[in-house]
């Protein structure tokens, strides 16, 4: 006979075998979910090429310095996957921010260290960088981080974010300082945390161009009659033209500072100094553009090649993106790699064209749920995105569609990838993607810009 005591153990080690269990399969799930979203967002490239990347070696990377322009606020959220991704590529580079740190191994330079102390002291544009100086990263609260990595800051940026104010002085201290630290390469090449750079296309761009020329050369912009390259698609600058605006902002730092202080793009103000020292803008689009993959216009609205054929992307060759989330950095990085494998990566141009075909297209599926792909004719409400669907199908010229939260459906002519966007359902009728894509006008001797 059993006694209360032995059963009341045996009853405690079931439970406890129970609670076990339990906690073993709710692991396990754990596991299995967190393994397939880590296959969503694609493995580490190492694993394909574990002692060798495609990207390292190309002939002229030891004298191009990249310049990788960051800040406090979204050092998690856009520049962490560049550690994984890009600078393995790079040989040879410097990060600036708006806090002196390390950050994962890597030294980050404040890039406002040597603003003039008037504007560090009182200016509210440094009311964030004072509290970092102060309390480092651990002083910002959670609002001001850079928010969801699919959630992008339109062109005109961020007026009320306290990072986007520090922005815009850092460009002309940040020329200045690299300058300082690194004297002795061809070539400097400025991008963002959210810019990607397609580093063998960039090399086989530099080798058309000569480096003891004063050059400037980005994505065109202008403000109030101010002609600049874009920040945030990257831009390149040469030796000589590095000296000679330095040398400006030498003599002219105060007036440039005041300019600045009244100013709310950076990237312009950097703009105006290289006029004013008597460098001229070079444009380089559309190898240096400002979209993401999925935003890229290869078409017209109404899906036909662009009316005049010389100035079309699509034929043309490609060196940088803007607005990348992570995810979107970490697989145009991996395709850029395996693209390597399969082609010279010194001559063979990677066109718009290639890009749209071999990257944009595959991912293409329908339907993709929380993804926005841009679709912008409205529909009117549907019961289901089975129904928009169907209504996209009865139109000829409809190559894709979306269905939202509400109930709205959207079509589209011209083909967009879009982003992530949470509740919505996307999908494309996918012959027409391929009669697009096979539509599309022969390329001719598109090359890079001179």
């Amino acid at each position: 006979m059993i006694s209360n005591k032995q059963s009341h153990s045996r009853v405690a080690f079931a439970i406890a075998l129970t609670v076990l269990y339990i906690l073993w399969a709710v692991y396990s799930i754990e596991c299995r979910a967190e393994s397939q979203e880590s296959d969503n967002l694609g493995q580490p490239y190492e694993a394909a090429f574990p002692e060798h990347l495609p990207c390292r070696e190309l002939p002229g990377s030891d004298e191009t310095l990249i310049v990788l322009r960051t800040g406090a606020t979204e050092l998690d959220d856009r520049f962490a996957v560049h550690l994984s991704t890009s600078l393995r590529c790079f040989p040879n580079y410097l990060i600036f921010s708006d806090l002196e740190e390390d950050y994962r191994g890597e030294h980050i330079i404040d890039a406002l260290a040597d603003v003039s102390p008037i504007y560090q002291q009182t200016s509210a544009d440094f009311e964030l960088w004072r509290r970092l100086r102060a309390g480092g990263r651990s002083a910002l609260d959670p609002s001001e981080l850079a928010g969801s990595p699919d959630r992008f800051a339109n062109m005109g940026g961020k007026a009320d974010n306290p990072g986007w104010k520090l922005d815009k002085w850092k460009f002309l201290p940040m020329i200045n300082r690299t300058l300082r630290e690194r004297p002795d390469f061809k070539w400097y090449v400025f991008i963002e945390g959210d810019s990607f750079l397609l580093w063998s296309q960039l090399q086989q761009y530099l080798a058309t161009l000569d480096p003891t020329d004063l050059i400037y050369a980005g994505s065109q912009m202008f403000i109030s009659g101010v002609l600049f390259a874009h920040g945030g698609s990257g831009f390149i600058v040469s030796q000589p033209a590095m000296q000679r605006v330095v040398d400006h902002y030498f003599v002219h730092k105060a007036e440039i500072e005041e300019f600045t202080d009244g100013h709310w793009a950076g990237d312009c103000v950097l703009g105006k100094a290289f006029t004013d020292s008597g460098v001229l803008f070079t444009n380089a689009w559309p190898a240096i553009q400002g979209d993401y993959p999925g935003l890229v216009p290869y078409a017209r609205a109404d899906g036909r090649s662009v009316p005049d054929e010389s100035l079309r992307e699509w034929c043309y060759p490609t060196i940088t993106y803007h607005h990348m989330s992570p995810v979107m950095t970490q697989q145009l990085w991996s395709f850029e790699q395996e693209w390597m494998t399969k082609h010279n990566a010194t001559t063979d141009m990677l066109r718009h064209k290639d890009v749209f075909t071999d990257f944009v297209m595959p991912q293409m599926v329908s339907p993709r749920n929380d993804w926005e792909n841009l679709s912008d004719q409205e529909e009117g409400t549907f019961a289901s995105v089975d129904e928009c669907r169907t209504r996209c199908i009865a139109q000829p010229d409809c190559r894709q569609y979306s269905f939202d939260p509400d109930g709205m459906c959207r079509t589209r002519v011209d083909p967009r990838l879009g982003k992530a966007g949470r509740g919505f359902q996307s999908g494309w009728i996918e012959d027409r993607i391929v009669d697009f894509q096979r539509g599309m006008a022969p390329c001719g001797s598109e090359s890079w810009p001179v």
